[in-house]
């Protein structure tokens, strides 16, 4: 119940319609996880360890970003 996004409509769109958790990347920042955190009720649930570091940019800000972290909402 895994799935990767790379914008944030997809983000909202997975949240609502799928559920579960969703990879994506975040840019570090805590503004920016309490803006997604008000506008779609999902928090950051963990921040993979070991996952392999992929240039990217944050699903909300645009900013870089090396890896991806799980947001899900909780039920």
């Amino acid at each position: 119940m895994i799935t990767p996004v790379d914008s944030y409509e997809e983000l909202k769109k997975v949240l609502d319609e799928k559920g579960g958790f969703v990879l994506a990347h975040w840019d570090g920042t805590p503004e920016t996880e309490t803006i997604i955190k008000d506008e779609t009720k999902a928090t950051i649930r963990c921040i993979p360890l070991n996952a392999p570091e992929e240039a990217g940019v944050c699903v909300y800000s645009g900013k870089p970003s090396l890896k991806r972290v799980l947001f899900a909402r909780a039920y």
